[in-house]
Order: structure tokens, then sequence, then C-alpha cells
């Protein structure tokens, strides 16, 4: 086992360790029990602290999980609900428009594609599950941004980078959020050749029991197939297979404000 790999394993040994515990523990318990080095313990816990996933008592120095795994655990458990719940309506869809559809989740400054139902065309999307794909350049990308509350949106838009990924592409910061205010009017984006010329897409976004953003559907197509006549006829199904993923995970018509 390479040192890399040792020092990950050490992590979820201490992980599983204090997950455990019913109470705080003692760096010289841990490593006694875990038949670790107290200086290697150390330094995975200082590790984990920094990370948010450990807090050490300010009295005894002793050590404990905090919910950040419970947080963790529920995203893990929340997208195996919604692919669960979304992929017979993906398969609808794409039997009824005979293009790919995506489910994708926002991870970070990404999104990352958790199913996929390819069409019946010779010429298939090369997308896969698990994916990642940048937000500003894809239909799926830019509906969820569009449709983010203004407090997660703000910071969000600071940090992406607008990198040109084809001529089409937005790269301007103020066209790129003129461009979500049409997003919102229009309930849908599209990726207009934006991210791999050749492919057109348009985007939803879907909701969960709380009104938070879920995620977002896309379907996706060769330009010679999804024309951008074909766009506008299309978002109707989208939009109302959307709605109808978000009332199965208990959405009720009010969305998150902040």
């Amino acid at each position: 086992m390479n040192i890399m790999a040792d020092s990950t394993s050490r992590l979820f040994q201490i992980i599983e360790f204090l997950a455990n515990s019913k109470d705080w523990v003692s760096l010289r318990t841990m490593a006694r029990d875990l038949h670790i080095s107290a200086a290697s313990a150390y330094r995975s816990l200082n590790s984990l602290k920094e990370l948010g996933y450990v807090r050490q008592h300010t009295q005894d120095s002793k050590y404990q999980l905090t919910l950040k795994i419970a947080w963790v655990s529920a995203q893990v458990l929340e997208n195996v609900q919604l692919r669960q719940i979304a992929h017979p309506f993906l398969q609808s869809l794409t039997s009824l428009t005979n293009e790919t559809t995506h489910l994708a989740v926002l991870e970070g400054r990404e999104f990352v594609y958790i199913d996929k139902v390819d069409n019946t065309q010779a010429m298939r999307m090369r997308s896969r599950v698990g994916q990642r794909g940048q937000l500003h350049c894809t239909a799926a990308g830019k509906s969820m941004l569009a449709f983010m509350p203004e407090s997660e949106l703000a910071p969000m838009l600071n940090v992406l980078k607008f990198q040109p990924v084809t001529e089409n592409t937005i790269t301007d910061a103020r066209k790129f959020q003129e461009h979500l205010t049409k997003v919102r009017r229009l309930g849908y984006a599209v990726d207009d050749e934006e991210n791999e010329v050749g492919i057109r897409c348009v985007g939803s976004p879907i909701y969960d029991h709380a009104g938070r953003l879920a995620g977002a559907l896309s379907i996706s197509g060769w330009t010679i197939t999804m024309t951008r006549e074909r766009v506008p006829q299309l978002a109707p199904e989208l939009l109302q297979t959307c709605q109808r993923i978000s009332n199965e995970l208990g959405f009720n018509g009010e969305k998150r404000k902040e």
C-alpha cells in the first residue's frame, strides 16, 4: 500500500472509529485502539478538522465528528432517491423525443450526471453517468444557476471562470447574467453548441419537498435532429416532466427564496 492510500485508509478508520464512539475521544485512546502512532492520528485529525468533519473540545482537546458527515450521507441518499424517482420519466421523455435525456445535480462549481437514457439513433452522446460538466455552457448547468436562490447565485457567479469551450460559449459575466434572466422567463435553458459543436440541449430545474433546487433534467441531441425550431416544441414536454418529478419529490410549488 502506497503512502497516499495508507493515509486515506487511516482517515476513514478514524471517521468510522469516531462514528462508533458515544462520547468525545482522546488522541491517546484513538491511537491505542486503532494501533497507529499518535503522530499519525494527530495529522489525520487535523486534516479532518480543516475539512470540517471533526471538532475538538476546547477544554480537554478530545475529538468528535461534526454533523457534516450527516450532511454528506443525506446528499447521497437524496441523489439515490432522485435517480430512482426520475428514471422512468427520463425513459418516457427519451421514448417520446428520440433524444438523449440526462439527470444532473450540482456538485460545487460543476454538475454531475447521475442518470442518462440514450436514444435509438446511430450516433449517441458521449456523455456518461458520473461525468462532470461546466455550469456556464450547458443547458443543465444554466437552468440550475438561473433558478438558484440569489444568496447562492451571487457567490457562484463570482467563482465561475466563463472559459470558452466553443465559439458559442458566453464568456462575458454581464451578458451571462442577462442570459439567465431570459432563462428564468422561459423556464428552461438552451445550450446552442456552447459546450460541444454539433450538440444542442434544452434543460430545466427540478425541486425537492422543501422547494430547494434538487437538480436538472436535459434533452440533448445532434443539431441535425435537435434543430433550433424543435427546441420550443420540446420545451413544454421537458417542463411538464420536471414538474412531475418535482411533485414526486414532494414539491408543492413554493420555491425556497434563500
